[in-house]
């Protein structure tokens, strides 16, 4: 009896041995990180010098981006209890303030005041406690959150620490977009999916500060969506050495109708969130004088409960756009992609709701030859946590790939 049973149990754990074996290798191949370029062969140069000779963009993405192409080490798995697109955003969104060892950092406030009389606020951090400084040569990271964000935010808190306590030692500028992180708010005019200019404003003033440093752009969300138009309007003229655009929504338009479509996410996580801290803004703005010839409905604005109410009465009347849809073409970053002349990176999760891939430009990924796309299987909208406890996994990537531009 003992004989027929060792053969039977030894087939059985043989078979549950090569089940598993399958099943995680189907599963890990499900995280793998997919990186799409013009590439090798006709990828823009990054720099040249005597000791490098030519370095492109598919040199630095496959040299230096571990965590993106080496096949070991690219993949984003995610949190257990946080396998899907919709458990990593609300997971995201409800953390958003935390405070760990990863992110307790104190910044040095600096606030610029725009042509037309706004307010933007700079939050400097670096590892010697050391603000905005023109003797300082080390490299410089403009980070710009999303709609209703700011310094604050648990990422970009996060990623600044990394990013200053890095080999590349930079100094981190988080730019705070008019009415948020308690920046004054000094002008009627509020910023916008499309508004680049208080950003290129930002952009000339910290490079005339900072004669020595060179300055990589970073931007989350509707803050990637911001930071990719401005790069393609620059072109060849862009001050940036690079940029990275993280859930970058491209086409507004297909967003927008994600955003506002309505469901379980939208309704009782994203919109509140957003709505909240817009509508903070906006009262706190009560004080000022509107442009007549605005002609806004002050009670519709009052009474907004989404997003794109918001944008109906007030942002398309105040940049004078015919339509919402108008707004939406004229401030999809979408139309500047194939003008990008500066390396330039975007991370984009194939499960986010808020930013759906439909919306992603993968042809001109594939034809202009300064740009890469990495497309992360798992990692809802400015989620990518992995591990237990959760971690951030775009940062390394992040890190990786700006400081390999910079060195």
């Amino acid at each position: 009896m003992l004989d027929s049973f060792y053969p039977s149990t030894t087939i059985s754990m043989v078979a549950l041995g090569l089940l598993g074996y399958f099943g995680r290798k189907r599963f890990m191949d499900g995280c793998r990180i997919k990186v799409l370029s013009a590439g090798a062969k006709t990828s823009g140069i990054v720099r040249q010098t005597e000791a490098e000779g030519v370095v492109t963009l598919f040199d630095i993405l496959h040299k230096d981006c571990v965590s993106l192409t080496d096949p070991q080490l690219a993949y984003m798995v995610p949190t257990p209890y946080l396998a899907t697109g919709l458990l990593q955003t609300i997971y995201a969104t409800l953390r958003v303030r935390r405070r760990d060892q990863t992110s307790d950092i104190e910044y040095v406030r600096e606030l610029l005041v725009m042509k037309d009389g706004g307010t933007i606020s700079l939050d400097w951090y670096d590892c010697a406690g050391a603000a905005s400084n023109g003797d300082n040569s080390s490299p410089i990271a403009l980070i710009m959150s999303g709609v209703g964000g700011s310094s604050q935010e648990h990422h970009i808190r996060a990623l600044t620490k990394s990013l200053a306590c890095s080999t590349a030692a930079f100094r981190v500028a988080v730019f705070n977009h008019r009415g948020t992180a308690r920046t004054p708010i000094t002008s009627p005019r509020p910023y916008d999916s499309g508004f680049t200019d208080d950003f290129r404003t930002t952009v000339k003033h910290v490079c005339a500060a900072n004669p020595r440093s060179k300055i990589v752009g970073i931007g989350f969300s509707m803050g990637a969506n911001i930071l990719t138009k401005y790069i393609g309007e620059e072109g060849t003229m862009c001050a940036l050495q690079c940029a990275v655009a993280v859930c970058c929504p491209f086409d507004i338009k297909v967003s927008s109708a994600a955003i506002n479509e309505s469901n379980m996410l939208n309704n009782h996580v994203f919109q509140p969130a957003v709505m909240g801290t817009l509508m903070r803004a906006i009262k706190r703005a009560s004080h000022l004088q509107v442009d007549p010839e605005w002609n806004l409905n002050v009670e519709q604005i009052h009474g907004a409960t989404r997003l794109l109410e918001l944008e109906e009465h007030m942002m398309v009347k105040i940049g004078g756009y015919r339509d919402v849809n108008e707004y939406y073409e004229q401030s999809s970053s979408v139309n500047h992609v194939d003008n990008i002349e500066v390396p330039f990176l975007a991370i984009n999760s194939l499960d986010d709701r808020i930013t759906p891939p439909r919306g992603i430009p993968i042809d001109k990924f594939m034809t202009n030859p300064n740009i890469a796309l990495a497309l992360v299987p798992h990692g809802g909208h400015l989620g990518f946590l992995t591990g237990v406890p959760p971690k951030i996994w775009f940062i390394r990537p992040i890190e990786e790939f700006v400081s390999a531009i910079v060195q």
